[in-house]
């Protein structure tokens, strides 16, 4: 197979990287430095726009699955909703307002997931202030906020939007039911609960979580230097991955042909691939 060379582009900060995200497209490239947000084009390198809304360092960003929407949090507790198409066709002298300020958290947001459907997307974000809220994109209303013993440090959902995954500071993960019959705006999570179930295993903070796109692998890294595959439907981690050091980052995806470097394929499924960091 014939493979083009590809042109690397460098793209110098201005600081110190907090967080960073691509477009699902790859076209925009989004880095947290500080209290601001910088948007550049990866094709150009060109610097689009500097988003400077937040009060204290952006701990988290996201993009929709659509590239419509950027999402961003930070420690200041807030979370702000992002149109790209309005931010990129401003020039740099010219201050951008996001178009959602999302401001019920009492503590820095630790995690960020958007869902499916683009502009239509939920939201769900984990805080300090062992809180988990998800909202709606396109009103930035509050829809459920679930309250937890512990602080959650990560969240996100299954494609279903069925269940909420949550990664707390105790080293459990807690799985919350979506779609209970006595569901209210405000919850407290309770293991007991129909369909509240908890994952445990790591020994640290879980900081990162993914889902397989068949919504029966959950993968989840931690500070505990371990990376675990688990059968969401037994709650059973049926695989146990060690790091040399605390775990940042995990994504379960589709394998594509020559994709072989930092792979490690599910015995469950092998077109399953998880990468981790």
């Amino acid at each position: 197979m014939f493979v083009q060379d590809q042109l690397q582009q460098k793209i110098v900060c201005p600081g110190v990287v907090t967080c960073l995200t691509a477009s699902p497209d790859g076209a925009f490239l989004a880095v947290g430095v500080a209290e601001a947000v910088y948007l550049w084009e990866v094709c150009t390198g060109k610097l689009l726009c500097v988003l400077s809304r937040h009060y204290q360092d952006i701990t988290c960003l996201k993009f929709t699955d659509d590239g419509s929407h950027l999402v961003s949090a930070g420690k200041d507790n807030l979370a702000l909703v992002w149109s790209l198409c309005s931010v990129t066709q401003m020039d740099l002298s010219n201050t951008p307002e996001p178009r959602h300020v999302l401001s019920h958290h009492s503590l820095p947001i630790t995690d960020l997931h958007c869902g499916r459907m683009g502009a239509q997307a939920r939201i769900a974000s984990s805080s300090l202030d062992q809180t988990v809220k998800v909202w709606e994109l396109s009103s930035g209303e509050l829809l459920l906020s679930i309250l937890f013993d512990v602080e959650i440090m990560s969240v996100t959902c299954d494609p279903s939007e069925y269940y909420l995954f949550c990664g707390g500071s105790d080293g459990n993960i807690f799985q919350v039911s979506l779609c209970s019959q006595n569901l209210c705006r405000e919850k407290s999570f309770q293991s007991e609960s129909e369909g509240n179930q908890v994952f445990k295993g790591h020994r640290n903070l879980v900081t990162c979580l993914s889902v397989s796109m068949d919504g029966t692998l959950l993968l989840s890294g931690s500070h505990d230097e371990t990376v675990r595959l688990w059968d969401i439907q037994s709650r059973q981690s049926v695989r146990c991955l060690s790091h040399k050091g605390k775990c940042t980052d995990v994504t379960i995806f589709n394998s594509f042909m020559g994709l072989i470097m930092g792979k490690q394929q599910s015995s469950r499924n092998p077109n399953l691939t998880t990468a981790f960091t």
